[in-house]
């Protein structure tokens, strides 16, 4: 299975995204922010990032970005429920806004979580 590294700044959603992640059999790692999450991937390396987008301090755009030069083989799922002023209405933005593989909108699923994983780790 993967290893995963999932950066969410919300304690019970970074609890139910391992639990989620752990019972479908993967390693999972987790980060309360961007800045912690990058030096856990440059120091540890991880097949998956799925990383909150609004987040304190470094967010999930940047972690991706600087994410992805650091360690280009990497997948990343981004995750979000809103812009950062809590506004709503986010079904136009995609992945390439945050320069994901992909991306979920909270709430989400079990099983989309599920999906999106599987397809990352399927990709060469």
């Amino acid at each position: 299975m993967a290893r995963i590294l999932v950066i969410e700044d919300v304690p019970s959603v970074m609890f139910s995204l391992r639990m989620v992640l752990e019972g479908q059999g993967h390693k999972v790692v987790t980060a309360g922010d961007g800045a912690e999450g990058l030096d856990r991937l440059n120091r540890e390396g991880f097949d998956v990032v799925v990383t909150d987008i609004w987040m304190p301090g470094k967010d999930g755009a940047t972690v991706i970005r600087e994410g992805r030069a650091a360690a280009p083989q990497t997948r990343f799922l981004a995750i979000t429920g809103g812009s950062p002023n809590g506004a709503t209405g986010v079904g136009h933005l995609r992945e390439e806004d945050f320069g994901a593989d992909r991306i979920l909108f909270k709430p989400f699923e079990r099983q989309e979580l599920i999906g999106a994983i599987d397809a990352l780790t399927a990709q060469p």
